[in-house]
């Protein structure tokens, strides 16, 4: 998928990708969520539940480094005790916390996650969004917009393609 090219096509992009996937939960039953069937990392497995957890994970971790470094903290990149090559252990400690978490109390933290995103993306200004090097913990060879579409935009879909896939097989409406 191409990065867009203006504020309003990332908003866009990242408003049809939240309902998508979203919307694939409508009618989904409790029991549902923590059905270890959907494929992980490597070769394991995770539940309806930690595909939210993930999302709401990247989502809080994109939105701490902006915060982070405006407040002059430090920015653990990619979060505080983690390696990049240590995403799979991530996704674990983004499960583990969720892990009590009820399909409906997780669908409600998704969607606050993903109104606090989308305020955020409306704020910064198009130079902050398109331009590279506009913040220390984007580095030096990416603009904003593509941290931001590879941590909510383009997991979003491909956690809805893991969803479809998951309701294809477990549940019969």
């Amino acid at each position: 998928m191409p990065l867009p090219t203006s504020k309003s096509e990332l908003l866009k992009n990242l408003q049809q990708a939240y309902e998508k996937l979203d919307g694939e939960f409508d009618g989904m039953d409790e029991s549902a969520g923590r059905i270890c069937e959907i494929s992980a990392a490597g070769e394991t497995t995770c539940s309806i539940c930690d595909v939210l957890a993930y999302q709401i994970g990247w989502g809080e971790l994109l939105l701490s480094w902006d915060k982070h470094e405006k407040a002059n903290k430090t920015v653990h990149m990619p979060a505080k005790g983690f390696k990049w090559n240590q995403l799979g252990e991530l996704a674990a400690h983004f499960y583990d916390k969720h892990t009590d978490h009820s399909l409906k109390q997780l669908r409600s933290k998704f969607k606050r996650t993903y109104n606090k995103l989308y305020q955020w993306i409306e704020s910064l200004s198009d130079d902050e969004l398109f331009s590279i090097g506009m913040r220390e913990w984007t580095g030096d060879k990416w603009p904003m917009v593509k941290w931001i579409q590879v941590n909510t935009v383009a997991p979003y879909q491909s956690a809805r393609t893991k969803v479809r896939r998951f309701k294809r097989d477990h549940i019969k409406i």
